[in-house]
């Protein structure tokens, strides 16, 4: 399976593909310019697993290059990285079946946790305002506090450890593991591992996991 990445800066390009290689792990990720798509031939191999496009914050170009991507490339999953936030273009995500909606001053962190969170089969976009919180986005307020032990068992689930790995680190029993991860799942209201990691990075109850900073975009 391939993962293709479309991000018109070449540094930014090269951050994200690193966070998507980690996640992605032995997948081929394909990472181009949106000039590059143009030049490529028909010939190119599928099927496409998932495809990121980065968005450059011209409502216009941004929806033709999202249309012509998923033509293009007939991926089972999409996400889309902004620049700026655009309701036209999170409308036009939504419609064409994009998975995920999400700012590229996203952590490395949280990126990896979204693109998780959509490999499991859901989906990440910007919550309206006034409208409630979805399952993936539980409110700090209502957020049960953490003992010591769920707090270190919750960055080993953020790092995509198995609940083996995680007990032979821990020094616990793998039913014991599952135990806390299901309790973790209660008070993130989160159904499985990715929208666990998700949510924790989101909310930042985990630190860093390794991966690299993104760079800033270069200045034009």
């Amino acid at each position: 399976m391939t993962t293709v990445l479309i991000e018109d800066y070449a540094l930014l390009r090269v951050a994200i593909q690193h966070v998507l290689e980690r996640v992605r792990k032995t997948d081929d990720i394909l990472a181009i310019s949106p000039a590059q798509m143009l030049n490529l031939p028909n010939s190119l191999n599928r099927p496409v697993e998932m495809l990121v496009v980065g968005c450059g914050g011209i409502a216009e170009n941004d929806i033709a290059l999202l249309t012509q991507a998923i033509a293009f490339f007939g991926p089972r999953l999409a996400m889309v990285l902004y620049s700026v936030l655009d309701q036209g273009v999170m409308a036009a995500c939504a419609r064409a079946g994009v998975a995920g909606y999400l700012p590229k001053a996203s952590s490395p962190d949280a990126l990896a946790a979204a693109v998780s969170l959509v490999q499991a089969g859901g989906e990440c976009y910007p919550q309206p305002a006034g409208r409630p919180l979805p399952r993936t986005a539980a409110p700090a307020l209502e957020l049960r506090e953490l003992t010591q032990r769920q707090a270190e068992i919750l960055q080993l689930l953020v790092q995509g450890k198995t609940m083996r790995e995680i007990g032979e680190q821990v020094g616990i029993s793998v039913a014991t593991v599952k135990s806390h991860a299901r309790t973790l799942y209660w008070k993130l209201n989160a159904r499985n591992q990715a929208e666990a990691a998700y949510v924790a990075v989101q909310l930042g109850l985990v630190s860093g996991v390794g991966l690299p900073p993104t760079p800033r975009e270069p200045s034009e």
